[in-house]
């Protein structure tokens, strides 16, 4: 790919204008020079409306077998995303979460999630390094989960993939409700992988004495903790009810002041579990990384479905980028931003050296 389209087209996540027309601009409040030095506008967009990544002559056609709905977009998926994993060992403490790629075209893949922030879009799942947010294990959601979906479930088919490479390593995952599960725990728990996340207590395997109705509970009331082999279930009350599944903790609380109205110092000491502490501390991991991407995220310009998939995978190997340098040098480090500029002067520089002609010059 042409390096020079790569320097504008990352360029574009640290200088946001509305349209792809307004980069080459020369109205005097809306022009920026640099991009019409790199490469003109006709040029940028031709490149851009012929991307492609894919042999259309390997396509299958669908309801026939071996057909992937991510054709499109597969050499790129198979040819970045091993590599998170393999240029990276991350610590112990790993989040599993989702992640929204805006998108708003017509599209089967397309789902909507009214509490995300983009509503509408590709949903990925992904498996992080909890305190830098460095992505390891990134699948995108297709709507093909094989038939093992009907004897394990969705949720649980998604977790057994992202953490088979990291199961018998000693890690600890940490997760929402909607993939946590007795089974799964189970499955992970003799493989020397711990498990912690919130869980719904109405879900199967889970004990009914927990459930709201039968054990009523407000804020300031001591947790109840239930096991189970190496199950620990966790009911507790703080500003709303939450439950707690996990193979790694003990009942053990850790102290916190709330203010109450019904002291005289307007505060109290109340018991809150170390599951639910650690959750608080360790399960941003994908959060952290989404809040990265979209600080300097390059849109989506074009009008192909696969442009913002790989746009977006992209932006997490800059970001995972960023990580491993800031690990694998002395500080002090430059910021992302920094990073960015330096990054777009490297594929500038490299195409433009490229370029020179050796010999005397006329």
């Amino acid at each position: 790919m042409n390096t020079l389209f790569m320097a504008s087209h990352v360029s574009m996540g640290i200088v946001e204008k509305p349209a792809l027309k307004d980069y080459w601009a020369e109205f005097w409040p809306a022009f920026t020079s640099g991009f019409g030095r790199v490469m003109t506008y006709k040029r940028s967009a031709i490149i851009l409306s012929c991307l492609h990544f894919a042999n259309n002559d390997n396509w299958v056609a669908y309801g026939e077998p071996g057909h992937d709905r991510l054709f499109k977009i597969r050499p790129v998926i198979d040819c970045v995303v091993p590599r998170f994993a393999a240029a990276y060992a991350p610590g112990k403490e790993l989040s599993l979460d989702e992640m929204t790629i805006a998108f708003k075209g017509r599209l089967t893949l397309k789902l909507y999630n009214p509490t995300k922030l983009d509503k509408y879009g590709y949903k990925a799942f992904v498996l992080s390094e909890a305190s830098t947010g460095y992505v390891v294990r990134w699948s995108l959601y297709n709507g093909q989960n094989g038939d093992d979906c009907d004897s394990l479930g969705a949720t649980h088919l998604v977790v057994h993939q992202l953490m088979e490479p990291y199961t018998g390593k000693g890690h600890e995952v940490y997760m929402d409700s909607y993939y946590t599960g007795p089974a799964i725990t189970m499955e992970l728990a003799p493989k020397d992988t711990g498990l912690c996340g919130t869980i719904s207590s109405n879900r199967r395997g889970m004990p009914r004495d927990l459930r709201p109705a039968l054990l009523p509970l407000r804020r300031g009331d001591d947790p109840v903790f239930m096991w189970h082999d190496k199950l620990l279930a966790c009911a507790w009350h703080d500003m709303k009810r939450i439950t707690m599944l996990s193979s790694i903790h003990t009942n053990t609380c850790v102290q916190k002041c709330i203010c109450t109205k019904g002291s005289a110092t307007g505060f109290h000491n109340i018991n809150k579990p170390v599951c639910v502490d650690n959750y608080n501390t360790y399960m941003g991991g994908v959060d952290r990384a989404g809040q990265r991407m979209k600080t300097y995220l390059f849109l989506n310009r074009a009008k192909k479905w696969y442009s913002g998939i790989f746009n977006a995978l992209m932006s997490i190997c800059i970001v995972n980028s960023h990580i491993l340098y800031t690990r694998c040098t002395a500080g002090p480090h430059k910021p992302l931003k920094l990073f960015i500029q330096e990054l777009i002067s490297l594929l500038e520089g490299h195409k433009r050296s490229e370029g020179k002609r050796p010999g005397r010059p006329s």
